[in-house]
């Protein structure tokens, strides 16, 4: 039992780092916001994460060895720090490229810019750190090691606040290398970016000790972020972005430092300095330089002048490598993903093949099967289907873009799934009509730009990550969160609130944001919001609310009246993500408060029985991770899932114990937990690997039973007989998201595994056994249990189809020896029969016709009369071929050892071989067909082919055809039955009197194979 990715991967995902290989084209690295770190060993065609199993996800920088390509370097903790960013926890070394890591410390850094690998000698590694990005911290600074990691010695240090934002090595004299020094502190309703400290620092001896530069040229007082690039043509030559007051972008020194001249005061080369801030250098060509920021950007003349380049790659970009022998070829990486280039950037390839989409809410709607929508960072937002119904998965062209922008919240309309509500930041709220692709705004309130300088004098104010929310009761009423709860009855045409000001409203923080250098007003830092509203499903008119500032409110009379009920104790100014009242139990609610905006990361998490009177501290036992997302079950009232920064939890008891499941969820973070109602699905939305979903919750809704039970059979969701239909003929280099398997999910639990895997039975509604599935199948050249025998829960897929007919053995190829599956069955009552723990259990199970389908009943039996008829001819013809083959081997065998009996022996090899040839006409390659004419078994396979048991019913002309071919399969089994009779009869009798073994034969085996996947809960160990 595991969770499956569905994506999107269409959109991409901030990219924070970026690294290739000089002598090998085809091997990249790169580092995500939220998703780890990536490999590519065939130029970007696929990639793999190779760090899912470690205890963070947000990358700062990777550096591969130059004199060892399986050496790779993570620091960890992306270091653009805008207001999604999450923190690392040291340092990583690889020396297997990414197959297995040791952490090396440096755990309170929190956010690594730069990593430098000394060319000379590996164990030789200089790392950057910007430190803690919310709070004061020593841990900032340039640390150097010269013992692989086993030891570090911080060399540089300027402040609590101040960090490194890059560094940048000569590459000739590796023993210089320069230092960017950033003031860097975020809050929730600002940051400051500048200090009195911050600038450029210098080391002559690999980093053991530092000077800073000043003056000769550089700007005078305060500046902030750096940026810093040396050219490996001509390393006196260096690049430097910097942050200030004195107006410019990009400063040169061509003596290595010593003095320094403004190049350009054209923003395009920087255009948000905390945000973006990197410069790279031609390695071949000191004039020719690139901007890395909101635009790539070119300058051929030594910085003086610059274009923009690469306009048709998503803006906002964080990095960039240049092959150091070519280059032409780079590979760019941001906020949508990574681009490569092979000649000089003329033209970019993406495949969109990389599922780390930054989500931040997700909705859903009650269709068949139902479609998901999501809000991604600066990635749109996207509805997509939790099952495309094609055999190839679920492709990006599956996906719909239904918002520009940053996408955070996502709802299909209730009374209207076409319909999707989904906003963006500034409270930007919007209709998306699916049919006629058209957007209303729906937004409650606009300010004016201007406004959103001085958000104190705001009438409403609106989060970056407004929420959208419908009434259980009133299917036609919407809920928008302001600093007040909005209320629509009409589709968004006219609002009202129906609260006051539920925020602390502290004028302190309603602010402009940024400072002391430069202020970035995007709505990100807006504060004095509402974050969650919750309307229960238990209780008409009881809505619940979390604000960004910490508060918990209630109504329970539709908005009339409001009561603060934020759990007591907590410290001011958290982030109250996620209040989650209970499904099943009136007055039960759940909510995490996040503090880590302020430097504080613990989880902070709390339940309540009667209506937030009295509260109860839940998160004993759990790491030091900040709490994201909390949801109850919708059928076990004392399971309880939660999403932290970095790992994913549930609760059997209402959040006294936790436990980490094993569950295939890389390690990332949860933003947004749902409960698809009717499905009995969990969708996890992360915040750097996209969208998650657990198929069928039963087995962990009653896990707590089947343990005291020590093995139980689960009773299976209604299976749905779709038809997969896929639009060519591979998906290639191209990303899909996993389908849940096609047909009935059969899961079992037990305490301790069999000697044995067990058997399923499938039986009809008479009780005959139909489909068994048990033995075992081929999975990439090795023989795996069809039927898995771990401790804990099993899961395995039922195709829908009956036993499998007898197979050929003697066919050319495996895929010619005929079908592994039997007829599909009919839309109807089944059940499943296992026997495990000393007992045999049986749950019924119902299969459904796909609901697109027009078919009636009756046509559904048709179908399947028509194609067990044919499957059974099938069956009946292989096992014929089986046994001619064993005649002729046999006989030709046998022959050696009679030799008086070598004339009937071989006149019985002949007759056997002629039967063989007319009952097939044994092809070996696909296309044999075209020069050679079909025989029965080629024509019969057609026809079990036709896809009639998919509920079609033959046409009058394929009837007319089929009977034809029964005909003549008729009349050569009458012949193979008078050989058996005769022939063979005889020259067993023969060989009998002369002491010798009769003629041997074969045919009796039918296949028990089944289709779809089995898991276990260790499967992703």
């Amino acid at each position: 039992m595991a969770f499956r990715e569905i994506g999107p991967a269409l959109a991409g995902g901030r990219v924070t780092s970026v690294v290739g290989v000089a002598d090998d084209p085809k091997l990249y690295y790169l580092g995500s916001a939220g998703g780890g770190v990536w490999k590519t060993v065939n130029g970007g065609a696929t990639w793999s994460p190779v760090f899912d199993k470690q205890n963070v996800a947000s990358i700062g920088a990777v550096a591969v060895d130059p004199k060892n390509h399986d050496v790779v370097w993570v620091g960890t903790g992306e270091t653009n720090p805008r207001n999604d960013v999450t923190w690392g926890d040291g340092i990583y070394r690889s020396g297997d490229g990414g197959k297995t890591w040791t952490h090396l410390g440096l755990e309170a850094t929190k956010f690594i810019a730069s990593v430098a690998i000394d060319p000379r000698d590996s164990n030789t590694v200089v790392a950057g750190a910007l430190g803690d990005a919310f709070a004061d911290s020593p841990e900032r600074g340039v640390y150097r090691t010269t013992d692989g990691g086993k030891s570090w010695t911080k060399t540089l240090y300027v402040g609590p606040r101040s960090g490194v934002s890059e560094l940048a090595v000569d590459p000739k004299r590796p023993d210089i290398m320069y230092a960017g020094i950033w003031h860097f502190q975020r809050k929730p309703w600002t940051f400051e970016s500048g200090g009195d400290d911050d600038g450029i620092w210098k080391s002559s001896d690999g980093g053991k000790t530092w000077k800073r530069l000043q003056g000769h040229g550089l700007p005078e007082g305060m500046t902030g972020r750096i940026g810093l690039a040396v050219a490996p043509s001509n390393p006196d030559r260096v690049y430097a972005l910097i942050e200030s007051k004195t107006p410019g972008i990009l400063w040169r020194s061509d003596d290595a430092g010593t003095t320094w001249k403004l190049m350009t005061t054209n923003t395009l080369v920087n255009q948000r300095f905390f945000y973006f801030s990197h410069v790279r250098v031609d390695p071949h060509d000191a004039d020719h330089v690139y901007g890395v920021s909101e635009k790539l950007s070119e300058s051929k003349d030594g910085g003086k002048t610059f274009k923009a380049i690469a306009e048709s790659l998503h803006s906002d970009h964080h990095d960039l490598w240049i092959a150091p022998n070519d280059s032409k070829r780079m590979i760019a990486g941001g906020d949508g993903g990574y681009a490569i280039t092979l000649d000089g950037g003329a033209a970019w390839s993406f495949s969109r093949n990389l599922a780390i989409g930054q989500i931040y809410h997700v909705g859903y709607d009650d269709q068949n099967p139902y479609r998901v929508c999501v809000g991604l960072q600066d990635n749109n937002g996207f509805c997509g289907p939790s099952n495309a119904l094609r055999g190839d998965g679920i492709p990006d062209e599956a996906w719909e873009r239904i918002i520009g922008g940053d996408g955070q919240w996502a709802w299909p309309d209730p009374r209207d799934p076409n319909l999707v509500w989904t906003d963006s930041q500034n409270g930007r709220l919007t209709i998306y009509d699916r049919t006629t692709k058209r957007t209303t705004l729906v937004q409650p309130y606009l300010a004016t730009g201007a406004q959103h300088f001085a958000p104190g004098s705001l009438k409403y104010r609106f989060n970056w990550d407004s929420p959208i929310a419908f009434d259980p009761f009133e299917r036609s009423r919407t809920y928008f969160g302001g600093n007040v709860v909005f209320e629509s009855n009409d589709r968004g045409r006219t609002w009202r609130p129906i609260s006051g000001d539920l925020t602390r409203n502290d004028k302190s923080h309603q602010i402009a944001a940024g400072g002391p250098l430069a202020l970035d007003n995007t709505g990100a830092e807006s504060t004095s919001t509402i974050l969650d509203i919750e309307p229960a499903t238990t209780t008409r008119g009881t809505i619940w609310v979390g604000t960004d500032d910490g508060l918990v409110q209630l109504t329970r009379d539709g908005g009339a009246h409001w009561t603060n009920v934020t759990p007591p104790g907590v410290p001011i100014d958290g982030r109250a993500e996620m209040v989650a009242p209970s499904p099943l139990t009136p007055g039960v609610a759940y909510v995490t408060i996040d503090r880590h905006y302020l430097g504080d990361h613990a989880p902070y998490v709390f339940a309540t029985r009667d209506w937030g009177a009295h509260w109860t501290p839940i998160a004993a036992g759990l790491p030091q991770q900040e709490a994201r997302a909390i949801r109850p079950d919708t059928r076990n009232p004392h399971l309880v899932y939660l999403g932290l920064e970095n790992s994913f939890w549930l609760s059997y008891d209402d959040g006294a114990h936790w436990t980490k499941p094993s569950l295939g969820l890389p390690t990332t973070a949860s933003y947004d937990i749902r409960v698809q109602p009717h499905w009995n699905d969990l969708i996890v939305a992360t915040h750097g690997r996209g969208l998650y979903i657990l198929d069928d919750l039963t087995p962990l809704q009653q896990l707590p039973q089947a343990e005291a039970a020590g093995a139980m059979l689960f009773a299976p969701r209604t299976a749905y007989r779709y038809t997969l239909h896929s639009d060519d003929e591979g998906l290639y280099t191209r990303y899909a998201g996993k389908n849940p398997p096609n047909g009935a999910s059969i899961a079992f639990y037990l305490k301790t595994p069999g000697a044995n895997p067990p058997a399923i039975e499938i039986l009809d509604a008479s009780g005959k056994a139909i489909r068994h599935l048990r033995g075992t199948t081929r999975v990439n050249g090795h023989d795996v249990p069809i039927v898995t025998n771990f401790a804990g829960i099993n899961r395995i897929t039922w195709d829908l189809r009956e036993d499998g007919p007898v197979r050929w053995d003697g066919a050319a190829r495996e895929e010619y020896k005929g079908p592994r599956a039997g007829v599909a069955v009919v839309p109807g009552r089944y059940a499943v029969r296992i026997a495990i723990g000393g007992a045999t259990l049986t749950q019924p199970l119902t299969v459904a016709a796909d609901p697109r389908a027009t078919q009636t009943a009756a046509d559904y039996r048709a179908a399947y009369a028509f194609a067990k008829s044919h499957m059974t001819a099938f069956s009946a013809l292989d096992a014929a071929l089986n046994r001619l083959d064993a005649y002729a081997a046999s006989a030709a065998a046998r022959a050696k050892d009679a030799p008086a009996l070598a004339t009937q022996l071989g006149a019985v090899r002949t007759r056997a071989l002629e039967l063989r040839g007319r009952l097939t006409a044994d092809f070996t390659n696909d296309e044999d067909s075209i020069g050679h004419p079909d025989r029965i078994r080629e024509e019969l396979e057609g026809l079990t082919g036709f896809g009639f048991g998919s509920g079609g019913v033959p046409s009058a002309a394929v009837r007319e055809y089929a009977g034809r071919v029964d005909a003549a399969l008729a009349a050569a089994m009458r012949d193979v039955a008078a050989f058996e009779r005769d022939d063979v009869a005889s020259a067993d009798a023969a060989l009998r009197a002369a002491g010798k073994p009769a003629l041997a034969t074969s045919g009796a085996k039918r296949t028990d194979v089944v289709g779809g996947e089995a898991t276990g809960d260790d499967a992703d160990d």
